[in-house]
């Protein structure tokens, strides 16, 4: 039995290994598109490329208010005066999954811009760190601004979004209006502790720390988390709103699960009287 606990370290070894060096499929699900791809929407829409890096685009897609003009030159000066929202989506799918969310958006009042990661729909690349996502997102923030006044913008990120849009938000100068967090977790790090206890933490390439950048934001936050989530369980949500303190307001779903969190009654009543606050 001598050997017993070598097998162990080398099974445990390689384990780790595994983790540390296929952290993108467990953490990434992304569904591809062909190229040319023709989105189908019930409403008017735009599909859009964003320059990220020189050679890198990223898909996305601007659903107009509605009642409001679509086209290119729509949103083009901030002056405007048109609310919008961006929406930083999960970590799977692609934008024709993503798009039938507007609808909520758009009736009251918001143009609604949806975009896809790299590696996503026909976005160019694939992923590679924690601080490329980030970048990205604030290029996708750049273009956002160069169309709409900062404040005249909320972002709403939903599950792996909430950590891009929670630190998007709260690393700005010119603060948005509004933040949105659908189903956000503590920290990826706090999650992968519980389902890897066995692996040091060290390893993980992804912490995507909600918490930090929650703790010193300027921004008031409502976070909107299902009780019956079993993706991301609903005491994250509840955890990140203990932290921000009177900062936060938590809208608790009784029924909703993870991926039905923009189907639930209360969610759409809650999450419109909230779009319709100046």
């Amino acid at each position: 039995m001598l050997w017993l606990p070598a097998a162990v370290l080398v099974i445990w070894t390689l384990i780790c290994a595994a983790v540390y060096v296929g952290q993108e499929r467990l953490i990434f699900h992304p569904a591809s598109l062909p190229a040319g791809h023709t989105y189908d929407f019930d409403r008017p829409f735009e599909a859009l490329r964003i320059e990220v890096e020189p050679g890198v685009e990223l898909a996305a897609l601007r659903f107009p208010a509605t009642g409001a003009a679509a086209g290119a030159d729509a949103a083009r000066s901030p002056a405007a005066g048109r609310r919008a929202v961006l929406y930083l989506h999960g970590n799977a799918g692609h934008l024709q999954d993503w798009g039938w969310h507007a609808g909520l958006y758009v009736e009251a009042g918001y143009d609604f811009v949806v975009v896809d990661y790299r590696g996503y729909g026909t976005s160019d690349g694939r992923i590679e760190s924690e601080p490329q996502l980030h970048s990205d997102v604030e290029r996708v923030w750049m273009w956002m601004t160069e169309r709409y006044a900062p404040g005249d913008v909320t972002l709403v990120g939903y599950s792996l979004g909430s950590a891009l849009a929670a630190r998007l938000a709260c690393t700005r100068e010119q603060l948005p209006g509004r933040l949105v967090l659908l189903a956000p977790f503590y920290s990826a790090r706090d999650l992968a502790r519980r389902a890897m206890p066995f692996v040091p933490m060290f390893l993980l390439r992804y912490p995507l720390r909600t918490d930090l950048v929650l703790r010193d934001c300027r921004l008031p936050v409502t976070i909107f988390h299902g009780r019956a989530d079993r993706t991301v369980p609903f005491d994250q949500g509840r955890r990140l709103a203990d932290l921000l303190g009177e900062r936060a307001r938590l809208v608790e779903l009784p029924e909703a699960e993870h991926s039905n969190i923009a189907a639930d009654p209360v969610f759409r009543r809650d999450m419109t009287e909230l779009l319709a606050r100046p």
